[in-house]
């Protein structure tokens, strides 16, 4: 049994049909911090070449203990192996609150579940925490 589920796992991971869904364009994303921290925002990514795309998001963060609600621009590039599609980010700007050593640039490691639903987890500042992106309303652009 533990090796069907092993096999089955790892086609999951290549699975072909899951590659060709297209995962260009905007979405809106949220992810649990616990609390009464709230985090999502909007991103957008553009397919650059097979398997690779450059994009950015625009994340805000507010919590009770911060001094300030952030809202913050990054740059991103993103690849996909079969159903699973990593993003990494960098920060450019703090449009809302301060410069931080403590804010960390977000990164998400996602599962492609259709064209208009992605789900996983925020990688940032030492953590993970669930998080999902869905289409945004403009759609595929």
């Amino acid at each position: 049994m533990r090796m069907l589920a092993l096999a089955i796992g790892t086609n999951l991971l290549t699975c072909p049909a899951m590659a060709d869904v297209n995962v260009d364009g905007h979405w809106t994303f949220e992810a649990m911090l616990g609390g009464e921290c709230t985090f999502g925002g909007t991103a957008f990514l553009e397919r650059t070449e097979e398997n690779r795309f450059t994009g950015e998001i625009t994340a805000q963060q507010s919590c009770p203990t911060l001094p300030e609600d952030y809202l913050v621009r990054q740059e991103c590039t993103a690849s996909q192996l079969g159903n699973q599609l990593s993003v990494r980010c960098r920060i450019v700007e703090f449009v809302n609150g301060f410069g931080s050593e403590f804010y960390y640039p977000d990164n998400f490691t996602l599962t492609i579940e259709s064209s208009s639903r992605l789900y996983g987890a925020l990688v940032s500042a030492g953590g993970t925490r669930p998080a999902e992106w869905i289409r945004d309303e403009r759609g595929i652009s």
